[in-house]
């Protein structure tokens, strides 16, 4: 794994992807209270904030969550004050696609408005992450459909940090595993990212059985960093 406190520049951007993105590419999203920052909520679940975080940035993350909503924090350093309470926490791995062979596929189908119910219904069966009807609008996204028309797999791009872009929503229905077709998408997606310029990435918890077929792929892990779930007071 590369040394993050050693990371190039361009590396070093993926250390804080969220506040990259809505500092960047994905600005018109970003709703902002202080120095804490999210995706529009209709878009995605995704929060930007200083590893220490004073007693102001707490009540600004409150007044942009909302009471009794959940937050994820990436790699906090401070106490969690009284009446938040901790959920659960996820180590996450984040891999970049640098080496990643990435070549269109003719047979994808580029997924819109019109295909977000199938796509919902894709991601409610293979639960991949946190999946909104305006995720979409995040990046391109791409499908196989079957010969009934029945979506059976897709995978798109969500963050968009300078001189990156996420792979993302990577799912496949369970009757449609072991065709390659999640490996497909993620090289179609990885070629409409190197095309503009930008280099690919993506993240994964740790224990995702998936781990494996990004690393077959040429995806290298280059950070790891705790992923906290918190109810808001």
């Amino acid at each position: 794994m590369a040394d993050m406190a050693d990371a190039p520049p361009a590396l070093e951007v993926l250390r804080d992807p969220v506040s990259q993105s809505l500092r960047g590419p994905h600005a018109r999203f970003a709703r902002t209270r202080g120095r804490i920052s999210r995706y529009d909520p209709a878009v995605s679940v995704f929060y930007a904030h200083p590893a220490e975080l004073t007693g102001d940035d707490w009540a600004d993350l409150r007044a942009l969550a909302g009471p009794d909503s959940t937050v994820g924090l990436r790699g906090r350093r401070s106490p969690i004050p009284e009446h938040w309470t901790l959920l659960r926490t996820v180590r996450l791995l984040v891999f970049s696609g640098a080496e990643l062979h990435t070549r269109p596929d003719d047979a994808a189908v580029v997924l819109g408005p019109n295909d977000t119910d199938d796509m919902l219904t894709l991601i409610a069966q293979t639960q991949p992450g946190p999946f909104t009807r305006r995720t979409i609008e995040l990046g391109r996204y791409l499908g196989f459909r079957d010969e009934d028309g029945q979506l059976i797999a897709m995978a798109g791009e969500r963050m968009r940090p300078p001189g990156w872009g996420e792979i993302s929503a990577v799912a496949t229905a369970p009757h449609a595993r072991g065709q390659g077709l999640a490996g497909r998408l993620i090289r179609a997606v990885g070629a409409h990212i190197v095309g503009r310029g930008d280099t690919p990435f993506l993240h994964t918890s740790a224990d995702n059985p998936a781990r494996a077929l990004y690393e077959r792929m040429g995806f290298e892990l280059v950070d790891e960093v705790g992923l906290e779930i918190l109810s808001v007071p």
